[in-house]
């Protein structure tokens, strides 16, 4: 078994190096101006890699490792192994196939499937590893690159070729080259050969053996060096047969399953896990089963626009999508696009439907009422959610007052009085309420406690699961708007607070003794209220409609956020202040004093803002923007 010369450790991010043109000569052992004249005929060098800021060409040097080898010029010493070994005369055996359990990382002691071919050429073994798709299977590739110490004998290892290919994009024309990462195993050696023999011996007359492998070694934890990103066609040309590279999404255990009954070379139909139309599909299916088309037209004709331009573009890319290339094969693709025909007629016709901007603004309010209820992974939900989504950016410039008049959503630490006494106004859900919610989650219950909204995603995470169990109680605002207090971790842990925030106007008059009042940057900001009977009112500042992480004490994007809500608020107004910022120039504090009071406030500390203070300098900055 031979071997060619390996990189040191430092080199592992050898894949990682960019070549410049001259550094492309000298690699390839040709002159800088010859280089220059190749590249400049358009066609003699290989297309490069990318170009760094001022346009100059680079080159990964796997990719001038491969020019070298085509064009039969000396290929560079340290070049990874197979760029060193000649073609195959005849398809290298494969002397394995199996799954294979393997560590996520050294450190861990969860273990994940990963597929193993080993393939025997006259050079040494070549392991294909094959990582399968889905978050429960998730492995990096270093961590992947381990399974081959699990399969050889720790003999083989040091001169053992690994590869982890990643995944091919099913995305049409523009689909990008497949692309795998090269790895060697990297184990411990023993010291000098000789050791043990005293120092006055002479070199020349001590022992000339190779180093050994330190023993034990664990296969589990024997460190791996990554080595180049050779291309598929390169890897083919030294094994003489083509390699399958799986579709985005396709290369389950089921599927693997059937590569393995049909045998290299075959190629089969998978169910869709690859493209978004599965999900979408079933959104509409859901949706037209609870007679969505005749109660809800408009929140319809938004839904199904939305999925008939996914399915005419899953089709496009199942047209287009090459499934074999130079040296590779994709043994699995994901299953046409189908629906069943009276919902496919319902939609497209629906799909076509004028937009009546004021019917639908009324739609949406009903939309939105009827989504919360859902179960959090219902369909049907998940179809309502949808077309609030797109029919909100159809009517954003038409009905601003419907579309953010709602609740969005925040995180904040009870630390300052006034979050205390927010907290303290709040009313607890009866025991029997609170368990029958988390019995049977609502969508408006996951919407308070993820921010994530993708319904796979969430349950490929598991993220409901574990938000639920991290509930202490559930509550209910002086608005009707809910509030979940987190579980405390560690001792001395506050009190958190997942919260629907308002997003729109206020939803009672301020007065003369109102007071803007935060305790600390990004816990929250609060209208405080005194009543003539002593009480105190405290209103979560609405939103604008954008963020309501609301920060002061610098020049940014919280207090910029804080900014627009404090001006909405104020004027009682709807229309589009974000261009005030860029207008006034708000980013350097000139013409605006609410924005300089936000940004001068203390950062670390509480922020305390007159009501009538506010609605002045709003004011003011209105003017000064109609002046200019």
């Amino acid at each position: 078994m031979t071997s060619t010369p390996r990189r040191d450790r430092a080199d592992d991010r050898f894949y990682a190096a960019r070549y410049t043109l001259a550094q492309f000569a000298r690699r390839a052992g040709i002159s800088e101006s010859y280089a220059r004249g190749m590249y400049a005929a358009g066609d003699k060098l290989p297309r490069p890699d990318g170009a760094d800021v001022d346009g100059k060409p680079w080159w990964r040097p796997d990719t001038i490792d491969r020019w070298c080898q085509g064009t039969g010029r000396a290929v560079p010493p340290d070049a990874e192994a197979i760029y060193h070994w000649p073609a195959a005369t005849v398809p290298a055996p494969v002397t394995l196939q199996k799954e294979v359990m393997v560590p996520r990382s050294a450190r861990s002691d969860t273990k994940v499937p990963a597929y193993v071919t080993v393939y025997e050429t006259e050079h040494g073994h070549l392991v294909w590893v094959q990582r399968y798709t889905g978050r429960r299977y998730a492995l990096d590739r270093a961590s992947a690159a381990r399974a081959a110490a699990l399969v050889l004998r720790p003999r083989f290892w040091r001169d053992a070729v690994i590869l982890v290919p990643g995944s091919q994009l099913f995305h049409g024309k523009d689909t990008l080259p497949p692309f795998v990462d090269a790895f060697h195993l990297d184990p411990p050696r023993t010291d000098t050969p000789g050791q043990g023999l005293p120092r006055w011996i002479p070199s020349f007359i001590k022992p000339r053996q190779e180093p050994e492998e330190a023993e034990p070694v664990d296969p589990h934890t024997v460190p791996v060096a990554a080595h180049g990103l050779p291309d598929v066609d390169v890897i083919a040309r030294v094994l003489g047969r083509e390699l399958p590279l799986w579709f985005t999404g396709t290369c389950t255990p089921e599927a693997m399953r059937r590569f393995e009954t049909m045998g290299h070379g075959a190629t089969f139909t998978v169910p869709d896990t690859t493209t978004k139309w599965p999900a979408c599909r079933d959104r509409v299916i859901a949706a037209y089963e609870q007679a969505m088309p005749t109660r809800f037209v408009h929140g319809w004709s938004a839904l199904v626009r939305d999925a008939v331009a996914v399915h005419q573009r899953v089709q496009r890319d199942h047209t287009e999508t090459t499934a074999k290339g130079p040296g590779w094969y994709a043994p699995a693709q994901p299953a046409v696009p189908d629906w069943p025909v009276a919902v496919e007629t319902a939609a497209r016709s629906a799909a076509a439907q004028q937009l009546l901007p004021q019917a639908a603004a009324e739609q949406l309010h009903a939309l939105r009422a009827e989504e919360a209820v859902q179960e959090w992974d219902s369909p049907y939900g998940d179809a309502l959610w949808e077309s609030v989504r797109v029919l909100g950016g159809q009517l954003v410039d038409h009905a601003p007052e419907d579309v953010f008049a709602t609740v969005s959503h925040e995180h904040i630490e009870v630390a300052g009085p006034v979050a205390r006494d927010w907290y303290a106004s709040l009313t607890p859900w009866p025991p029997e309420k609170k368990a029958a919610e988390l019995a049977c989650p609502s969508r408006r219950l996951m919407r308070l406690l993820c921010s994530e909204t993708h319904l796979p995603t969430l349950k490929e995470f598991g993220t409901m699961d574990r938000t639920l169990d991290d509930i202490a109680q559930l509550y209910t605002d002086s608005a009707g708007r809910w509030v979940a207090e987190h579980k405390k971790e560690g001792l001395g842990a506050g009190t958190t607070l997942s919260i629907e925030w308002p997003t729109g106007k206020p939803a009672g008059p301020w007065t003369e003794a109102t007071v803007i009042a935060g305790d600390y940057p990004g816990d929250g900001v609060f209208a405080l209220t005194p009543a003539p009977d002593g009480s105190l009112t405290i209103e979560p500042l609405p939103s604008s409609g954008g963020a309501t992480e609301y920060t002061w004490g610098y020049g940014g994007t919280g207090p910029g956020d804080l900014y627009l809500a404090l001006v909405g608020a104020a004027l009682d107004t709807w229309e589009d202040h974000a261009r005030w910022k860029q207008f006034l120039g708000l980013h350097n504090a000139r013409g605006s004093a609410l924005w300089s009071a936000i940004k001068k406030a203390d950062q670390g500390g509480p922020l305390r803002l007159a009501w009538p203070d506010v609605v002045t300098w709003a004011k003011a900055d209105r003017e000064a923007m109609a002046g200019r």
